[in-house]
């Protein structure tokens, strides 16, 4: 038993007109929409990569009133110091834990961000500080920041090595 089926192709403005007039206008709705955001994308790099940067006045400076021109005098940023004094930069350490020492500004305040933990401590009124941290096994990373009262900010970074293998 052969069963024959036979296919007729219609013509596309046949099939337009089965599609319900909403349809045909949302689709075209769409594809204004589609090309009006295109468009848009496409002039906003093309300002993005003609536009000339120009930098921003400095927000240290502020207007002299003793004088009647238009001078800008520079105010100085009040600049941290930061010594590590110990261990140095790039060691192998054969101890967990380990004590970093350094000098900075009288009463400023220091933040050591490592590994596992983060510390805030004080400067002594020589500005020496001592901070005993806990090294995890291998490479540590430990970011140094000194800030003064004004929010300035000094970092320095100290890179240790911590291995329990016999030299």
């Amino acid at each position: 038993m052969y069963h024959i089926i036979s296919l007729t192709f219609q013509p596309c403005s046949t099939i337009l007109l089965g599609v319900k007039n909403e349809v045909v206008i949302a689709i075209f709705i769409g594809c204004i929409l589609g090309l009006v955001i295109a468009f848009g994308i496409r002039n906003a790099n093309q300002a993005l990569k003609t536009a000339q940067i120009t930098p921003a006045p400095e927000s240290n400076q502020i207007q002299n009133s003793d004088t009647a021109s238009d001078q800008v005098t520079p105010i100085p940023l009040n600049k941290s110091l930061l010594t590590i004094s110990s261990p140095e930069n790039n060691s192998l350490v054969s101890s967990e834990k380990i004590e970093i020492a350094g000098k900075t500004e009288p009463g400023m305040t220091i933040l050591f961000v490592y590994e596992d933990n983060e510390n805030l401590i004080s400067s002594d009124s020589q500005g020496d500080f001592k901070q005993e941290i806990t090294l995890v096994g291998g490479q540590n990373q430990i970011n140094i920041s000194v800030f003064d009262n004004n929010g300035n900010e000094t970092t320095k970074t100290l890179n240790l090595v911590y291995s329990t293998a016999e030299i």
